[in-house]
């Protein structure tokens, strides 16, 4: 008997289309793609991608898509691999919480890729992405993948991504159930990839996920099918990955449920690190200013409150408390919020290697303690709470309590702040009239025709 994880979500896929989707649906969209390509433009000369980039240039194929920031094509999943490690690498895309953290995001450049290789519209690419998010986020409020565990969360997108890609280059129901059993057992990542030091595949190992979903589906587009009881065999997806059956929580607009799209929960990101400090820093910019704080050596002490996935991902390893790699340190609440006080703000220019080796940050870090809390665990996954108390040396304090960042969907950023975000990212790589041009595309996104005009208007000159 063929697996019903499969068969339900194939349906669903083959069914959704772009007029199911509601015009705040369609939107929100567009406001997060601006988001994501801003955020893989901001990487550009990263030394992974650069590397990624180079590997993808030799590699040509019929169906090409574009390099983002260039104007040099490639064969799709390398297109899907390359963009996606971009839109990664500086922590900056949105996140989604359930049961677990999750960066639906990823999706975006792997269902773009696939859909400008097969001159795919706007409208196609948006009810893919939709797709995408819907099927990624349903599985992180099902179970918990982080919690002790080996594996990573790529293991979202191993199902996602196939199934974007797929019904965006017109895969029928019975092709794309063949493209998800080949990306769900060929796709599994070990959470390794998060510990530690962490190196440059944290942000190279979703978007691989999502380039062996665009190879799958393609693959299944001409035949191949994969091993029918992907989730529920013997050896499969629920006895390796997640240790027990997992009922899969209900989909936006399928038969019987009438929960509006995961999509619009997608919290975008502030600041580039780690999506549980989020409210961390604000609260240390909060306090810099109400305790008006010139030189970090004033701090005597702060306190961070935090929940257990906070403590766990980004203060649980002696790795966070003096990190040697970028990747470590957006992945450090002592780091990130040090560089808040010390800063009063954090930008990608603070993980440069003279700021992680920066005396003042190194030191102000060792004044910082991080505890986990009740409260903190309570309000977890909908708010994202953080308290933070700084005592100064002359007996001054403060303490921040942000349950909702910036980018939260109870507190969200505006149109304008998202491209507010993208002019950041992109000054020095696009001028504004380009600029300008890139965005007015993308907020026309159901209305083109020629998504290789939507990456034109994106290269580097």
């Amino acid at each position: 008997m063929s697996d019903p994880i499969v068969e339900r979500l194939a349906g669903y896929a083959s069914s959704l289309e772009f007029e199911d989707l509601p015009g705040e649906v369609v939107h929100q969209v567009k406001r997060l793609v601006i988001d994501s390509i801003g955020c893989g433009l901001g990487a550009s000369d990263a030394a992974p991608v650069r590397a990624a980039r180079e590997l993808a240039l030799e590699v040509r194929g019929s169906s090409p898509a574009t390099l983002l920031g260039t104007r040099e094509t490639t064969t799709p999943e390398m297109a899907a691999f390359v963009n996606g490690a971009m839109v990664r690498y500086l922590d900056f895309n949105d996140t989604y919480t359930g049961k677990d953290a999750a960066h639906p995001s990823d999706n975006i450049p792997v269902v773009l890729a696939a859909a400008e290789a097969h001159e795919r519209s706007g409208r196609e690419l948006i009810a893919a992405i939709v797709l995408a998010y819907e099927v990624q986020a349903a599985w992180a409020d099902s179970f918990q993948l982080a919690s002790g565990g080996v594996w990573d969360q790529a293991a979202y997108a191993a199902i996602s991504a196939p199934l974007g890609a797929g019904k965006v280059i017109g895969l029928t129901a019975e092709q794309l159930a063949e493209a998800l059993r080949i990306s769900v057992v060929s796709s599994m990542t070990l959470a390794e990839a998060r510990r530690g030091t962490i190196s440059h595949w944290k942000g190279a190992a979703v978007p691989n996920a999502g380039r062996n979903g665009v190879f799958a589906a393609l693959l299944a587009r001409r035949g191949m099918t994969g091993p029918p009881n992907v989730f529920t065999g013997t050896h499969g997806f629920f006895e390796g990955v997640t240790g027990a059956p997992v009922e899969l929580a209900p989909l936006a607009r399928e038969a019987g449920n009438d929960r509006a799209f995961r999509l619009m929960e997608s919290r975008f990101k502030r600041f580039p690190a780690g999506f549980f400090s989020q409210t961390a820093i604000e609260g240390a910019i909060e306090a810099r200013e109400v305790l008006r704080i010139a030189d970090v050596s004033e701090v005597d002490r702060v306190l961070i409150r935090t929940f257990e996935s906070g403590k766990r991902v980004m203060a649980g390893d002696p790795t966070r408390w003096r990190p040697e790699t970028r990747e470590t340190a957006d992945h450090s609440i002592p780091y990130v919020v040090a560089c808040a006080l010390r800063f009063g703000t954090l930008e990608p220019e603070h993980f440069e290697d003279d700021v992680l080796r920066d005396p003042l940050l190194l030191d102000l870090m060792q004044r910082i303690e991080v505890v986990r809390d009740p409260e903190c665990d309570a309000a977890w996954p909908e708010a994202i709470l953080n308290i933070l108390t700084v005592r100064t040396l002359d007996g001054r304090e403060h303490t921040a309590s942000v349950p909702y960042y910036t980018g939260h969907f109870k507190r969200p950023m505006s149109d304008a702040q998202v491209e507010a975000k993208f002019r950041r990212l992109t000054t020095g790589l696009l001028d504004e009239p380009r600029r300008q041009a890139a965005l007015d595309r993308v907020w026309r996104l159901d209305e083109e025709t020629d998504l290789g005009l939507v990456m034109a208007s994106l290269a580097i000159v």
